[in-house]
């Protein structure tokens, strides 16, 4: 059995509740354009959902609350997800559902936190997208499959198109900090192992990234490479395998709302 099949399947037996950050893209500053910024979090545990605003959302420049959830003072539960992200998962029904799924890399019993989770809940024209926290096993040992962000602006900017389609499942991506961005000093560029550019990591998952990275691994998997009849956003999809301290919680601190305390649940429906 390969490392990673051995890290998914330690994070799969801790059985944990699930926490989504949920970001927001600033569209209307011409001083930061394309600033993302975590802003609420979306839980799932068995009592059910909870949706919460980041403490600090009301210094947020331009933020609004999204719609269904106007007070962002107050902690919202449902036992069902509300239609704000219920909305942003494909309807099964589709045709080219299963076609999708296989772009995410899931499997035809994917649950819609799974798609959820995998897809990121983008919809066309939007500003928003969500990131699940990766899970760490006891011993520290993590994963996160995730879609390359700005791959439609890296492969233009840096004439990296043709490198970028002879991408093959297997092959690595070099995580190179991008000090020099624009709009994230932190951001993390991904290139080809011969330094060609195909994307960024989401700003979401930079500090879990920045942690792997820490504990010395310097570069993703490629999973599935979709493809020029796939979307930018759902061309590549990669893995980041690795090591961090068991303590990490990528979702939390000072700005987070604070966990609630649940027992270990099943899967999600």
């Amino acid at each position: 059995m390969h490392s990673a099949e051995l890290v998914q399947g330690e994070v799969a037996a801790a059985n944990r509740s699930r926490r989504f950050a949920v970001a927001w893209r600033n569209t209307w500053r011409d001083t930061s354009p394309g600033l993302i910024a975590p802003v609420a979090v979306l839980d799932y545990d068995d009592v059910g959902y909870r949706f919460e605003y980041l403490h600090n959302v009301d210094q947020i420049p331009d933020f609004r609350p999204f719609l269904g959830f106007p007070d962002l003072r107050r902690v919202y539960e449902a036992q069902r997800l509300w239609p704000f992200f219920a909305l942003r998962i494909m309807d099964r029904k589709r045709p080219d559902y299963r076609d999708y799924l296989a772009r995410l890399g899931l499997p035809g019993d994917a649950s819609p936190l799974d798609v959820l989770s995998r897809s990121g809940g983008e919809q066309k024209g939007d500003s928003v997208y969500l990131a699940e926290e990766p899970q760490v096993a006891e011993d520290g040992q993590t994963e996160a499959t995730f879609l390359v962000r700005g791959a439609s602006h890296a492969t233009r900017e840096y004439s990296s198109a043709d490198s970028a389609v002879q991408l093959r499942p297997g092959d690595r991506l070099l995580m190179i900090p991008d000090r020099e961005n624009p709009v994230n000093s932190e951001a993390i560029l991904l290139a080809s192992e011969a330094g060609a550019p195909v994307g960024w990591v989401p700003d979401l998952l930079i500090r879990y990234a920045r942690a792997v990275h820490s504990g010395g691994v310097r570069h993703v998997t490629v999973v599935r490479n979709n493809g020029p009849e796939s979307p930018w956003h759902l061309r590549f999809l990669v893995r980041l395998v690795g090591r961090v301290s068991p303590s990490l919680h990528v979702f939390s601190g000072d700005q987070w709302p604070r966990r609630r305390a649940s027992s270990q649940i099943g899967p999600v429906g």
